[in-house]
């Protein structure tokens, strides 16, 4: 009995984990939609976001940013420039996943805002 309800526990946890995605036509919600359809639709999903959400995301941004910026606020000329471009190309590969697990939730409704807005 006992081992059967933890059985049970860790599949409903395997339902619950969230995949990360890395590219929003990955999501099986907005593939059948375009390029813009879907930048919109996000869009609108983080329009939905609450505000402790919108926190937490901003917090994470900025956990992103201040210590590459730290470390390259000594540097000068090429150096500087080639570690500017490395933690844009960084911060924007690390942040789209973040930013699509928050939205995730809100895409149902942000599809059928979208979907009503269209016709």
């Amino acid at each position: 009995m006992y081992h059967s309800h933890i059985i049970s526990l860790r599949a409903d946890l395997a339902d619950n984990i969230m995949t990360i995605y890395f590219s929003s036509n990955k999501i099986p919600a907005l593939q059948s939609f375009s390029l813009h359809q879907r930048q919109a639709i996000l869009t609108l999903a983080q329009a939905k976001l609450s505000a402790p959400e919108k926190f937490i995301l901003n917090l994470i941004k900025l956990s992103l940013l201040i210590p590459p910026f730290l470390f390259i606020a000594n540097l000068q000329g090429f150096a500087l420039l080639t570690s500017v471009v490395i933690i844009l190309v960084g911060y924007f590969l690390l942040l789209r996943p973040i930013m699509l697990f928050f939205a995730a939730k809100h895409l149902d409704k942000a599809i059928s805002q979208y979907q009503k807005s269209e016709q």
